[in-house]
């Protein structure tokens, strides 16, 4: 009896561990661009405190930020040159979502806030 609760218990926990995985990326809509069109991009400075900023950010078109559960907490129209106010948001670690050219996903990146 011991041994099938066990299973039971490892069972159900695999499958809510994938389910929230799953989820995860299903919320972020993750479908990076082809190896031909990636580009070298950054967000700095990282850690930020205020304010971040993109290298080369051209193709650029939107800047979202989200928490690690997924929850999107800013969006930006990105500008060539400009910074970005993160100063309201609280510390922790967020994850950085630039978007190109209908709403095509260039990169992810994880900003440390402080």
């Amino acid at each position: 009896m011991k041994h099938t609760l066990l299973f039971l218990f490892l069972f159900v926990f695999s499958l809510s561990v994938a389910y929230a995985q799953t989820s995860f990326s299903d919320r972020l809509d993750i479908k990076p661009l082809s190896n031909k069109e990636k580009v070298e991009l950054q967000i700095f400075p990282n850690p930020a405190t205020d304010y971040i900023s993109i290298t080369n950010n051209e193709v650029v078109k939107y800047v979202t930020v989200f928490n690690l559960v997924g929850r999107q907490m800013k969006s930006f129209e990105a500008i060539d040159g400009e910074k970005y106010y993160v100063g309201d948001l609280p510390r922790g670690m967020y994850l950085v979502q630039l978007l190109g050219a209908d709403s095509q996903i260039i990169t992810t990146q994880r900003v440390n806030k402080r």
